[in-house]
């Protein structure tokens, strides 16, 4: 007797996400200025390109039921454009690449010994007049139109058209992360140990920090008063400016992989716990003082291996080792359900500036892009 199995039902993640095969664990991702692009750094040292434009969003695909009023999305229709993927490893994978003008990339090359540029569609060129040595670690200030790169315990302020080195700043030790400031007033520039900051109006060395642990990721607050490091040795560490003085969160169950302020939230937020951690701005803790601890999401069984605030609303990306990624209100229990585990863990996200898109890549060598239509959050 022939049994026929109903065809499995699509999820949400299918309706709204594009998906590629890279078939290579993704170490990082970058939306371009202009938000036309995603550039996806693999750990084998390729880039793969691919554009936000769709043919067939969701917003497009939305349809309202004359009977009930309620909106559903049709499925896709046609097949997706496949990535642009380098052939051969050309970036470093220890150096986190930025923005370069309002289309491309810049990142430091797996060969060379001058920096190098990518265009929206993921064509690979030098910039010969960037300074020729070893680039440690990179941040843009687009403001200014300017690059900040480090070369060992070199800082230097490059121009995006190009790379010319405009000045340089030598420091009191090696730099390998750079954070800026959101009104790009500020540099913080990670290595051995230590955090310096710098102004970037004249390079001017503010002051220099012990800063203990490996730092994963380096944030600035909106306000400029703390400055927050996610370290491997599963601690937070905070530099109060006020004060001038530093602090660490430690004893967390993982390793800090990501962290970052909530401006609509007014909240920091933190990975590496069982459940979204974080304080509410700007009573964060340092100290005797325990700050004001705040509650995102439900607590599980799975450590949260990254985080990513949206950047206009009250809102969080969570990825988990499993591989889920939820949806979260910070400060609240509140989840939707962006996408089920797969059991290989998220090795990165990041939303487009306007919040409108969500990439997400992992180990399984699956590239996504979930594009949210405009009413889901009304």
């Amino acid at each position: 007797m022939t049994q026929h199995k109903p065809p499995q039902a699509m999820t949400l993640f299918d309706l709204i996400a594009r998906t590629w095969e890279v078939k290579t664990e993704i170490s990082g991702l970058l939306f371009n200025a202009k938000g036309t692009a995603l550039t996806a750094v693999l750990a084998d040292g390729r880039l793969a390109f691919v554009s936000v434009n769709d043919a067939e969003s969701p917003d497009s695909r939305v349809r309202i039921e004359a009977d009930t009023g309620r909106p559903s999305i049709r499925p896709r229709s046609k097949p997706l454009p496949p990535p642009v993927i380098t052939e051969a490893p050309i970036a470093r994978t220890d150096v986190a690449p930025c923005r370069l003008g309002d289309q491309g990339i810049a990142f430091a090359h797996t060969e060379a010994d001058v920096l190098w540029r990518a265009t929206a569609r993921g064509q690979v060129l030098a910039m010969n007049a960037s300074p020729r040595a070893e680039a440690t670690a990179l941040a843009a200030l687009p403001k200014a139109g300017l690059i900040a790169a480090a070369f060992d315990s070199q800082l230097s302020l490059l121009t995006e058209a190009g790379g010319a080195e405009m000045s340089f700043l030598d420091l009191p030790h090696s730099v390998t992360r750079i954070a800026v400031a959101a009104d790009e007033s500020l540099l913080a520039c990670w290595g051995e140990g230590r955090v310096s900051v710098v102004s970037s109006a004249d390079l001017e060395l503010r002051q220099t920090f012990d800063c203990e642990g490996t730092v994963l990721d380096l944030e600035w607050s909106p306000c400029k008063r703390w400055l927050v490091a996610g370290c491997a040795d599963k601690a937070v560490t905070l530099v109060d400016m006020a004060a001038g003085a530093c602090d660490r969160i430690v004893d967390f169950p993982a390793a800090i992989h990501s962290l970052g302020f909530s401006r609509a939230g007014n909240a920091l937020i933190a990975s590496g716990a069982f459940r979204v951690v974080g304080w509410a701005l700007p009573d964060l803790p340092f100290g005797d003082h325990e700050g004001t601890p705040i509650s995102t999401g439900k607590p599980g069984l799975t450590i949260v291996d990254r985080v990513a605030a949206h950047p206009t609303r009250n809102l969080c990306a969570v990825g988990y080792s499993s591989g889920l990624v939820m949806l979260c209100r910070i400060g609240h229990p509140d989840e939707m359900l962006v996408r089920e585990g797969t059991g290989k863990a998220i090795t990165a996200l990041a939303w487009s500036d306007d919040g409108a898109h969500l990439a997400i890549g992992g180990t399984d060598g699956h590239l996504s892009i979930a594009t949210f239509p405009k009413n889901m959050f009304k």
